[in-house]
């Protein structure tokens, strides 16, 4: 007999030392757009770049479903005390694993903040006994978010060949590091 593991109930906000994790509002999309629009920050992304406010606020209505559903759960980045978007995280719970992502705007690259809010993710992941596995992908070339990875305690095991498709590099799959931390 198999046991469903336990329901999961996330924070809906996270307070950090310099950032606030949150859920997404919908007055979050013009920051969000800032973001998913700009070709650098959207560079390695496994979605095609945002080309309009609208979508943006498709897609942060359809966070909304996802997160009472409990099948992923996005939060925002502010840095406080402001409350405006300056990037995003996000996870998905399957069983005893998750696998989680991030997204920082350009103007707030090279401050930390993608590492400080990864750690928290991280340690939110582990304070639940049923997860034992936590993983997340980078395209090889993306050094940066390979480098937040190992900081917030995930290991590269290895290459993933022709994994994931990066619409804004190319429509053939790519190469990516495949990251993980488990449960001792």
């Amino acid at each position: 007999m198999t046991t469903e593991p336990p329901l999961v109930h996330p924070p809906e906000m996270i307070d950090l030392r310099r950032l606030r994790l949150r859920r997404p509002k919908l007055s979050d999309a013009p920051a969000v757009f800032e973001c998913a629009s700009d070709p650098e920050v959207a560079r390695y992304a496994d979605w095609p770049i945002s080309t309009s406010l609208v979508s943006v606020e498709e897609r942060l209505r359809a966070r909304r479903h996802e997160w009472d559903s409990a099948k992923e759960f996005h939060w925002m980045m502010t840095v406080r005390p402001d409350d405006r978007a300056i990037g995003g995280i996000a996870c998905t719970i399957c069983g005893h694993s998750a696998e989680f992502g991030f997204l920082v705007g350009r103007r707030f690259w090279h401050h930390g903040y993608a590492t400080e809010a990864a750690c928290a993710i991280v340690d939110w992941i582990f304070s639940m006994p049923s997860i034992w596995r936590l993983s997340a992908t980078c395209d090889i070339e993306n050094l940066a978010s390979a480098r937040v990875l190992e900081k917030a305690g995930l290991t590269r095991e290895g290459i993933l060949r022709r994994a994931i498709v990066r619409p804004n590099l190319s429509s053939e799959p790519r190469d990516a590091f495949m990251y993980s931390k488990v449960r001792a």
